[in-house]
């Protein structure tokens, strides 16, 4: 692939300067339509591996398209339906933001997946690129729980739906399980001690995301490389 190899000579570490914003969506299973219409990125992937809309595309087709937003400024929303890791590990290009919706929580910290995980954002950004992570708030979590003892429901639907909550936010489904607890303090053991890659803006609790009250976003950039010191 000729134009791939010029424009990865060109392009790989430094953002090319007639494209506005590219970014990478990880855990897009279920899309909004108002997540395709952002006017502040020419270029955005959604990947996951339970995406449930109509084609996927391959990993090639993609680099493919961000080839002809180089040439061309043809812009694209496109979809993967392919494993994190493996969009990760494979595709050649960068991305300016990579938007990890509810991912995070999936990757267990015994068998160091989200140092891996980390470093791989780490890996497909630009060097001013930023990283923002969706994860449910385990200091929520226990708030819910120690509501269940505490308060008198008038409806057994209304407990059943916190009960709900409670599991599928601590435990999720067998073939899509939770492998990790996410908090502040949490939040900032993994990616100051997992990941060293990344620094922390900013951490926020979201009042309502997808329908829950439980969730935070956690903003994250690269530490400023200094300058190389000219030597005498």
């Amino acid at each position: 692939m000729e134009d791939l190899d010029k424009w990865l000579g060109m392009n790989k570490d430094n953002k090319d300067p007639e494209v506005k914003f590219s970014r990478l969506i990880l855990g897009a299973g279920k899309i909004d339509s108002s997540d395709l219409q952002d006017p502040n990125y020419d270029f955005s992937v959604f990947v996951d591996r339970i995406y449930s809309g109509g084609s996927s595309n391959s990993v090639e087709e993609i680099e493919k398209a961000y080839i002809q937003l180089l040439e061309k400024g043809t812009e694209y929303s496109l979809f993967c339906g392919q494993d994190i890791f493996n969009f990760l590990d494979t595709y050649k290009f960068k991305f300016d933001m990579v938007f990890a919706d509810r991912v995070a929580e999936h990757m267990f910290f015994d068998s160091g997946q989200i140092g891996r995980f980390l470093d791989a954002c780490n890996q497909i950004t630009y060097p001013d690129g930023n990283l923002c992570l969706i994860v449910p708030d385990l200091d929520k979590i226990i708030e819910k729980y120690i509501k269940i003892k505490e308060v008198t429901y008038s409806s057994p639907t209304e407990l059943n739906s916190l009960v709900l909550l409670l599991n599928t936010e601590m435990q999720n489904t067998v073939t899509d399980c939770h492998g990790s607890c996410w908090s502040r303090s949490l939040a900032k053991y993994y990616i100051e001690n997992e990941g060293g890659t990344w620094i922390i803006d900013s951490i926020e609790n979201l009042p309502m995301f997808k329908g829950r009250d439980i969730y935070m976003r956690i903003i994250c950039s690269k530490p400023k490389l200094e300058p190389e010191k000219i030597k005498d």
